[in-house]
Formats: C-alpha cells, structure tokens, sequence
C-alpha cells in the first residue's frame, strides 16, 4: 500500500488557482455514453498532429513550459484513460515538482497496477462512478461486468492510503435518481475503510457537437439540483473558482460537490467571435498527447500552438506565454448558457419533465 508524504486533507483546491487538463493518453477502455469521443475525450488537437504523440520526456517538458508561465499552477490528468499510459508515474513525479497541486481523473480499471507509484503525488484522486446499480453501471460506460468493482477497489485503495478521494457523476436523466444510492454506497464504502476523505462531485452533462442528441435527450440543469440539495440540507458553503462557482453540502458528514459552470462562466476576447461558443468556458489550458496547448475544447489549429519535440525549453515557454497572459485576463460572463443555447440552437423549453431528485436518503444523513 501507498504512503503519503504528507497528510493532504483538504480536497478543496484554493479558489486562486488555474488548471492545466493535462489529456496523457487518446485513447480509453471504456466507451462512456455521454463521452465526445469523436471530439477526442479530452484530448483536443488538430487533425494533422493527431496520433503523433511526445516522448515521456517532451511531455513532460511541455507541461513544465506551462507551469513556468507562473499563470497556471496546478494540473489535472485525464485522458481517455490516464492509466493506459505506462509511464504515467514519471509524467506525474514531474508535475508535483512543477505544478503547485495535481489531481488525475480516472475510471480506475488499471489504477491498482501502479498505484504505489501515484499515490505520493497526487493532492486528489478522482473516480467516475456514475451510477450505484451496477448494471445501469456498464449500459454507460460499455464495459464489463467487473467494471463496477473495479471502480470501487480504486476508490478503496485511495481511502485506504489517506489520499482525498473524489467520486465523479455525471448527471443525467437515467442517473438522477440514483444519486441517494450513490451518495449511500459510497458513505458506506468509507466507513468501512474507516480512514481518507472523499466527496461525490455531481458533474453536469458536457455538450459537443458530436453528442448534441444524446445531450439535448439527457441534459439536467445542476440548478434543479442544487435548489433540491438546499431545500434538505440548507444552504451550501461557496467557493469561488476562476471559471465557476462550486458548492459544497453536507449530508452528515458526506461531503457533496456540485460545480456550477454553465449559468455564469469564464471568457476571453475570442469567445466573442468564436464559431464553437461552448459550455464550459475559458478557464484554464488543456495539453494533448501530442503537445498541442489550446483554452478551447476543440482541435481548431488557430485556438492553440504546438510545443513539438523539436523546441527547446525557452521556445517552449516563448509559445505558451500568449495563452497563459490571454487567460489571465478571462472575467466573468453572466448568462453565459443562455448565449450557449442560443448559438447552439438549442432549445431546452420542449425537453420532458425534469426528475425531481428523491433525497430522503441524503436528508436523513448518514454517519
């Protein structure tokens, strides 16, 4: 088992900092149902760089050309799967000497084969884990059977090394309901460790064009949500993130997160005149696999530049450092997923009824 370097808490991340999604792997072994896989998940890159993936080393100087900027200064792994990668564990030993906070994203299927190696660097462990029937488990991610108490085991093995644990749901219309069941396992699943902190992040459905019916058949505004949570559980603590605003309940003891980032998010200057107005805003920067850098959620070759292995450190930071002084200067829009909608043509006004989430569970508490 893991031992932590030093005792980390606190899942909460401080409200000043900006994040590189930092995308290692392009490619996943699960097929999520909401996931943009044609959009590649997150690792967004124009199609003439896509597949040509950096060295361990090349990587790793380019997110160390990100974090010199002094502008973003933590990161987040994801992927596809960050796990797939095998030389993960270094990608991450450099980033908690880089970044002031690091965080990873995982489905958690391979995450036991080096966990020993990760644990002592992360600041978070996060975990999908989008329903509590397992069943309704693998309709969603398309896996296997296992795939459930896999997910767990991970979960398990960061409770038991003490690092902070974050459960990832993503809210729809088929999973609303489950949220009680969820919030109740994995109440239980911690007790019965008996050591660790962990939260449920209740995430919002993420809109592409490639997903449009699925989102517009399964969309569910986290208002409808959070205005249910404060009804049973009083008002949330708020903390204020550049890109967001985060809420935080508490259901005796379980820590519940919910991160609002459509109704008012982060822009910049190109987001104005930008074909793609998308849901999640300007907050931070992403890194693919390839080392294309971008603040946008698409693989348009004018949003972003390429720290190609042929760059030395200082060509590096000379190709980041428009970007990063772009970000520094993103403010809030108000309204902004109105604007959303309508650049989108969507049209929330014809969707069916929304659910109205069944909270006895989370009202009465657990210990």
């Amino acid at each position: 088992m893991a031992r932590l370097l030093l005792p980390r808490p606190d899942p909460k991340p401080a409200e000043n900092l900006r994040f590189l999604r930092a995308a290692v792997a392009h490619q996943c072994n699960l097929a999520c149902l909401y996931c943009p896989k044609k959009a590649g998940m997150e690792n967004h890159v124009p199609t003439c760089l896509r597949g040509d993936r950096l060295s361990t080393a090349d990587y790793i100087r380019a997110q160390r050309a990100v974090a010199a900027s002094g502008i973003v200064n933590a990161v987040a792994w994801t992927g596809g799967e960050p796990t797939l990668r095998s030389d993960l564990p270094a990608i991450v030993v450099a980033g908690r000497r880089d970044f002031a906070r690091t965080e990873m994203t995982t489905n958690g299927l391979h995450l036991p084969d080096m966990f020993d190696d990760l644990a002592p660097n992360l600041d978070l462990l996060k975990v999908s884990l989008d329903a509590a029937d397992p069943v309704l488990a693998q309709q969603i991610t398309q896996g296997k059977p296992e795939d459930f108490d896999r997910a767990l085991t991970a979960i398990r093995l960061g409770l038991q090394a003490g690092l902070p644990v974050g459960v990832n749901v993503v809210v729809m219309r088929r999973t609303v309901e489950q949220i009680p069941a969820i919030i109740a396992l994995i109440a239980d699943l911690h007790a019965d460790v008996g050591r660790g902190t962990i939260y449920i992040s209740l995430l919002d459905l993420y809109y592409t064009p490639s997903t449009r019916d699925f989102w517009r058949a399964e969309f569910v505004a986290m208002d409808t949500i959070t205005d249910r949570l404060t009804e049973l559980l009083g008002p949330p603590v708020e903390q204020f993130r550049k890109g967001c605003v985060i809420r935080w309940f508490d259901s005796g003891g379980m820590q519940i997160r919910i991160k609002d980032s459509h109704e008012s998010t982060f822009r910049g200057d190109r987001c104005t005149s930008c074909p793609v107005y998308c849901q999640e805003g300007f907050y931070g920067l992403k890194l693919s696999v390839e080392g294309w850098v971008t603040p946008c959620p698409n693989g348009d070759e004018r949003s972003g530049v390429h720290l190609s292995a042929y760059l030395d450190d200082q060509q590096m930071a000379a190709r980041v450092a428009p970007l990063t002084r772009e970000l520094a200067g993103t403010r809030l829009v108000e309204g902004s997923f109105a604007t959303f909608l309508d650049r989108n043509g969507l049209d929330l006004t014809g969707a069916p009824a929304r659910p109205l989430l069944p909270l006895a569970v989370i009202a009465a508490g657990r210990p």
